[in-house]
């Protein structure tokens, strides 16, 4: 995790976090990844999100399509490496993959995303977003015994805005508002995490074909679903649990090898956005994205995502069932 700012007031567990998460990566790798020494090809895939919007899903979305379900990786991002972070893991981003196209993960918000490849961008509603975050960097770079998720939000999540450097990530609105531009590009797959959630079957058949994959191939659709279906990733927890990432950086960050955030939840242990951090949210997408997208909410956004793309009807005409 790139640097983040500390903050007067902010709780200790925090300032611990963030003095730990500076040395997740280190300032070589990263640059060396994003200032245009690294030159992607015309046919990677790169997966574009803001952190824990569907990365590590679409990730093995893109990779169960691409390989007719291969499992022979010792952790996804040992498959689809995360391109801010694979330098540090000594992981080649100019080496050839063991299947076409080669894939990427990136958290880069537009202006500093390696161009020349294809971008599939995942949004999630950020109501979702903060609570899926502080559960996982709780119990890796803190403890939440001694940080609630009102201050990890408040004083972490909310405090992100646009990156001065390479070594920033943009805040989960700045790195939307960066994307939705080019939601339209024919170099841009513009996708919904509840659209995933709601239709996995259609997501991955319109992944393969921004992919170059055949998807008209039914077999390989079936076997994606299930490669990429909650009950799988949860049996195979121990290839989408960081251990590479926890491996290489954990002892740089001064943590034990065992630390390390929850990816794959049940539907039912996810938490609720605290009630008393929503209007802050909010505010935050009026100020950010409303002036980019002229969508208020983030309900509003995706109904516009659909209407544009995919129905070409007036508001009116989507179902309200999508929209759940």
């Amino acid at each position: 995790m790139p640097s983040s700012t500390l903050s007067l007031g902010e709780p200790a567990g925090i300032t611990g976090a963030k003095q730990k998460l500076a040395n997740f990566e280190t300032e070589e790798g990263r640059t060396a990844a994003l200032d245009g020494t690294f030159r992607p090809r015309q046919t990677d895939v790169f997966v574009v999100t803001s952190p824990k919007c569907g990365t590590t899903w679409m990730q093995q979305v893109v990779h169960a399509l691409r390989s007719r379900g291969d499992e022979n990786f010792q952790e996804i991002s040992q498959a689809v490496p995360w391109i801010e972070l694979a330098n540090d893991l000594n992981q080649n981003l100019d080496d050839d993959h063991a299947f076409e196209p080669r894939c990427f993960k990136t958290h880069c918000w537009h202006t500093h995303c390696p161009k020349g490849g294809k971008y599939i961008y995942v949004a999630r509603h950020p109501h979702a977003v903060g609570p899926s975050f502080y559960r996982f960097l709780g119990g890796w770079f803190f403890d939440t015994k001694d940080v609630s998720m009102e201050e990890f939000l408040h004083h972490f999540w909310l405090n992100r805005g646009e990156p001065t450097s390479l070594m920033e990530n943009a805040s989960y609105w700045h790195h939307l508002a960066s994307w939705w531009p080019r939601r339209h590009d024919d170099d841009v797959l513009w996708l919904h995490y509840e659209d995933m959630r709601q239709d996995l079957r259609a997501c991955i058949k319109r992944v393969a074909a921004f992919m170059g994959v055949d998807a008209s191939d039914e077999t390989l659709v079936d076997l994606a679903c299930e490669r990429s279906s909650e009950a799988y990733m949860r049996e195979k927890a121990h290839l989408f649990d960081e251990n590479l990432t926890r491996r290489f950086r954990n002892d740089a960050c001064g943590l034990p090898f065992e630390a390390g955030g929850v990816k794959i939840t049940q539907s039912g242990e996810r938490e609720r956005l605290p009630a008393e951090l929503v209007d802050a949210v909010d505010a935050r997408w009026r100020d950010v994205v409303l002036p980019v997208s002229g969508c208020a909410t983030y309900e509003e956004l995706r109904r516009t995502f659909w209407n544009e793309r995919v129905l070409g009807r007036g508001d009116d005409d989507v179902p309200d069932t999508f929209l759940k």
